[in-house]
């Protein structure tokens, strides 16, 4: 049975230049037939990190439904390829979509999502967030884990130099100046990739602002340049890129990983979602690292974590066989528990328990919800703005002049008001 197709950059490339001449409404989903009655379906998921989760769970429902082939499609930039895809009405069966941002909401609203408001499965979703995929009273995606975005840090690196887990801003600092003083390496980054920067800056824009103000930032009543939340975000994140290793710009998302694995730096900021990649590379990792919410304020009880949905999932509407992807997508609503022991990833399905250790450190901030939605599901145009601010921001982090950045981003926004 095929369980994955890891598709080449070349094939990537051909799927962003591909166009669709014949200004048709999308097509029907990708699923196939096949001569011996088995039913294929395309799910493109855009988390490289979870391919061999989903392996085990595909292998599973395969073996309980043999009549069903899930074929599982990841590729680098998936959301821009996917979002391509959905440009030339190649849309997969069922893929990885994400509630609030522009693409699923407009997707919704032109009717290229199946309503699964009314499935029974909904019930078992934890209903705060599951209602996030609100769109005009329906529901068009069912969410499935929760990542969530912290500091992670070499234990034995802090208890060599007596260093406990920073509560506040100013404590923060100080940890990184110690752990400098001492010759390590305070911070590891790997910003040669753009998806790397916005992972970082994210959690400053998180904690300064909510919902309402992007709301109002979409409508056009607000202005970056001049704001001091923004001035003081801006600084923040050049006062932490100064205890980064010496060539943090050259150094992209894998290495980074490795060098954080291997011991080369004290604490690395990163989501939830690269601890199966973590553990590869370290199999003593849990062991050895730790979790700790990122004190962003001097007041505790102010600081959040950035949590969103990290695997959501949306079916075509059009897919030629809606009852067996609904099947596959109850099956890893069941399974939810597996999914959340595999993936090191908080579970949006009631009633799973998060055994991950490394979780436990940010645990109680989530169970408290101390947490703020990832800032760019709310911004108006989508995947293009968010590939937008993660340019401008490595640029910021290069060029470290924060009135030229906040320039940029003010007119980035604007760009993409209606």
């Amino acid at each position: 049975m095929k369980k994955s197709l890891i598709l080449s950059a070349i094939l990537t490339a051909s799927l962003l230049v591909g166009c669709n001449t014949s200004g048709e409404s999308p097509s029907n989903g990708s699923g196939e037939g096949s001569n011996d009655g088995v039913k294929t379906i395309e799910f493109f998921q855009v988390k490289s990190e979870a391919v061999q989760t989903f392996n085990q769970l595909i292998e599973k429902f395969e073996d309980d439904n043999p009549t069903i082939n899930i074929e599982q499609n990841t590729v680098p930039d998936g959301m821009t390829v996917l979002k391509t895809r959905f440009s030339t009405g190649d849309i997969p069966d069922i893929f990885i979509t994400y509630p609030v941002e522009a693409d699923y909401v407009l997707r919704a609203n032109n009717d290229y999502l199946l309503d699964v408001t009314d499935e029974p499965f909904i019930d078992k979703v934890n209903g705060e967030i599951q209602d996030r995929y609100i769109e005009n009273d329906r529901m068009y995606g069912v969410a499935l884990s929760l990542n969530a975005n912290g500091v992670l840090y070499n234990k034995a690196i802090f208890e060599e130099h007596g260093i406990d887990i920073p509560q506040t801003w100013d404590e923060f600092m100080a940890v990184n100046e110690a752990l400098e003083a001492a010759g390590q390496t305070p911070v590891i980054m790997g910003n040669q990739d753009l998806g790397q920067t916005s992972i970082f800056n994210l959690n400053f824009v998180a904690q300064q602002f909510d919902p309402d103000y992007w709301e109002s930032l979409n409508a056009g009543n607000e202005t970056i340049v001049g704001d001091p939340r923004w001035e003081e975000a801006a600084q923040k994140m050049l006062d932490v890129l100064q205890f980064a290793q010496r060539d943090h710009m050259g150094t992209d998302y894998d290495q980074g990983n490795a060098m954080f694995a291997n011991g080369e730096g004290a604490m690395y900021f990163m989501g939830a979602w690269v601890l199966p990649t973590l553990r590869d590379m370290n199999p003593n990792f849990d062991e050895e690292f730790g979790y700790f919410t990122f004190p962003q304020t001097n007041n505790p009880d102010e600081n959040v974590t950035i949590s969103g949905v990290d695997v959501g999932l949306s079916i075509a509407a059009d897919t030629d066989y809606p009852e067996e992807a609904l099947k596959f997508v109850e099956f890893l609503v069941d399974e939810a528990q597996t999914f959340a022991d595999l993936d090191g990833s908080f579970s949006a399905v009631e009633g799973v328990e998060i055994k991950d250790p490394v979780l436990q450190g940010l645990l109680p901030h989530i169970e408290e919800g101390k947490v703020a939605n990832w800032p760019n599901h709310y911004w108006a145009g989508g995947t293009a703005v968010e590939a937008d601010f993660r340019s401008h921001s490595q640029n910021f982090f290069s060029h470290q002049n924060i009135e030229q950045y906040l320039q940029d981003l003010d007119s980035m926004f604007a760009s993409y008001r209606q």
